[in-house]
């Protein structure tokens, strides 16, 4: 816990020595340049990825399906925002990792092969459901009756 709140003090600290160190390779004014530039562009993500996350979710909850792909989605995305927006070099690199992310997972789970919940398939006359078992687990009697009463 100590080792976090250190990070945490640190974390603001390297930014500005990073922002002093890019302000006297290329100038102060392309500095804040830099700054607003990378504000502005979070505050975009944030707004454009949190907007398509909620409409995503009103989609996926109409259709009575599964909102974790699309929460999983929309969070890399704001993530992404909010680490853009932070002035400073090193929260902009941090956030490299969360844009493609977003970019990789953004159908949000809006395709037809959305699966998040177990998986159902036929084998013969009996529905399969995935689920967990352990060995030594008694079988159970009720089971057999509610297969068999469709």
């Amino acid at each position: 816990m100590p080792l976090l709140r250190i990070l945490l003090l640190a974390f603001p600290l390297i930014e500005l020595a990073s922002l002093i160190l890019l302000g006297q390779a290329v100038g102060v004014g392309w500095t804040l340049l830099w700054v607003l530039f990378t504000g502005v562009l979070g505050l975009v993500l944030i707004q454009r990825n949190g907007w398509g996350m909620l409409q995503r979710l009103q989609q996926q909850m109409v259709t009575n399906r599964s909102p974790f792909r699309v929460l999983k989605s929309g969070m890399w995305g704001v993530l992404a925002g909010v680490l853009i927006a932070f002035p400073g070099l090193v929260s902009d690199v941090l956030a490299i990792p969360c844009l493609i992310m977003a970019l990789l997972h953004r159908g949000g789970g809006s395709g037809p092969d959305d699966q998040d919940g177990p998986r159902t398939y036929r084998r013969g006359e009996y529905t399969i459901i995935e689920g967990e078992w352990q060995p030594g687990e008694p079988p159970r009697n009720d089971d057999d009756v509610r297969l068999n009463d469709r």
